[in-house]
């Protein structure tokens, strides 16, 4: 009886096979099968995260576009109505100062008169100037525009 249970005891030392089956490990196909399936689903996952990054870029690039675009106006609505005149005649200007890099600035004024609804541009020297600064980067472009007045007495 013993060399019975001792021979049963050395079989199941020897033998692959325990509670669950054959207790090997995995197979080099299923492996490779696992690579695949999990590289099917990560590749598409590269691509989000590419074009969230752009997206990001390019928002951040409208944010600093329009942010230098309001910050030139507010310059020049802060000059008195004689110096806009002579720093910016109506017609299309460069803008005066540095910009950041990638960005480029153009200064449009005319001058201006109130309408019975809007604004009318165009015409002969009056008390206003209407103010358009574009700011362009990358083939995009940013357009603010307002009304720089005479001081009436």
């Amino acid at each position: 009886m013993g060399e019975i249970l001792r021979a049963r005891f050395l079989a199941s030392r020897v033998s692959r096979d325990g509670r669950f089956g054959d207790e090997s490990g995995y197979s080099m196909i299923e492996v490779l099968a696992a690579i695949m399936i999990l590289s099917l689903a990560i590749i598409p996952m590269v691509g989000m995260f590419d074009a969230g990054l752009r997206a990001a870029v390019e928002g951040g690039n409208y944010d600093r576009g329009r942010a230098l675009a309001n910050e030139k106006l507010e310059e020049i609505k802060a000059l008195p109505y004689e110096s806009v005149e002579e720093v910016y005649p109506p017609g299309t200007r460069g803008c005066t100062g540095s910009m950041a890099p990638g960005f480029d600035c153009e200064v449009r004024t005319a001058y201006a008169s109130l309408g019975d609804a809007a604004v009318v541009t165009g015409g002969s020297p009056g008390t206003m100037m209407q103010v358009t600064v574009t700011v362009a980067w990358d083939g995009n472009s940013y357009a603010t525009t307002g009304l720089v007045s005479k001081d009436q007495p």
